[in-house]
């Protein structure tokens, strides 16, 4: 849900309990501590006067999340949609809690290819590894052919704001190893193809033949029936590659009738974020303020520590 978070403590009590407490003290009671709050941030608070204070962003971060009663998704909801009120910001933060994904789920077909802020894909642990987790159970070895049944199964799986206004404008030009243009055409139609933030980048030479060269020669593995997909190797290729290697791995829908999809990200980690951000911005088209409560379905529990992201999303913001 989205609220703008305005404050449900009064103003003048606020102000008495900035007064109350000596500025470090207070500090610590709004939730400065550690890695949250460089010096300069810190100096720069002890220097405001008690309005000032109770007006700004206090809080990034909810380590409290992973520990008791609010390790539960929606208390620690409900505890961050308070902190957030108390802020008494000028500007709307989202909460939202995002579950890991099931079999059932509807972009349950999509192989997730994390990259780093070059682009070039990494896997989730920074060594290459690429990994699907469920199972893919295939009625008929027999490529989809039907437009509007391909279009059906990318409907979830579309290339972000960013993607597409800004990523799909820049001119990259690779080395076609094949000689045949298809690298071309493929990087061509990848807005088309899957889904999230990306950009064409360019494979190293020989992984992009020892892999996706590869893929294409030896074909299909899968076959008839359900199986386990196995863990595939991408380091060397861009996240763009990786998706053609798996396409040509993966070539016929599940039984639900949807093709292997690809979402591609950067690693949580990435500068390649702050710079999404700041392209957004520069086209008046910011992302929004929110934090991301990650949690796991079968059990409600939060997963890791919830942040706030956003142009707003930096201690002293009001």
């Amino acid at each position: 849900h989205c609220n703008m978070k305005f404050s449900k403590l009064s103003l003048t009590g606020a102000v008495a309990a900035a007064f109350s407490l000596a500025p470090t003290a207070y500090a610590q009671n709004m939730g400065f501590a550690g890695s949250i709050m460089n010096q300069g941030e810190f100096e720069k608070f002890e220097g405001m006067n008690a309005v000032d204070r109770i007006m700004e962003v206090t809080k990034l971060m909810w380590d409290e999340c992973l520990k008791g009663q609010y390790k539960d998704a929606n208390a620690c909801e409900d505890l961050i949609d308070q902190e957030l009120a108390a802020m008494n910001l000028s500007f709307p933060v989202e909460t939202v809690i995002v579950y890991t994904r099931t079999a059932e789920s509807p972009t349950s077909h999509a192989w997730v290819i994390p990259m780093d802020e070059n682009s070039m894909c990494v896997g989730k642990y920074g060594d290459g590894r690429l990994f699907y987790e469920f199972d893919w159970c295939v009625e008929e070895e027999k490529s989809m052919s039907s437009e509007d049944s391909i279009e059906k199964s990318r409907e979830l799986i579309k290339p972000s704001k960013w993607t597409k206004m800004i990523a799909a404008n820049k001119n990259v030009e690779c080395i076609d190893v094949d000689g045949d243009g298809d690298l071309d055409a493929w990087h061509n139609k990848a807005m088309k193809v899957m889904g999230g933030d990306f950009e064409i980048a360019c494979s190293e030479i020989d992984a992009y033949e020892q892999k996706v060269k590869k893929a294409k020669e030896e074909g299909s593995i899968v076959h008839k029936g359900c199986q386990k997909l196995p863990e595939i190797n991408c380091l060397g290729l861009s996240g763009v590659d990786a998706c053609r290697m798996i396409k040509e791995m993966v070539p016929y829908p599940n039984k639900n009738g949807k093709n292997m999809e690809c979402f591609l990200q950067y690693l949580p980690d990435s500068p390649k974020k702050a710079e999404i951000e700041r392209d957004l911005i520069k086209i008046n088209e910011p992302p929004r303020n929110k934090v991301v409560i990650y949690a796991k379905l079968e059990t409600n529990r939060v997963i890791s520590i919830p942040r706030m992201t956003g142009p707003d999303a930096r201690i002293g913001a009001q």
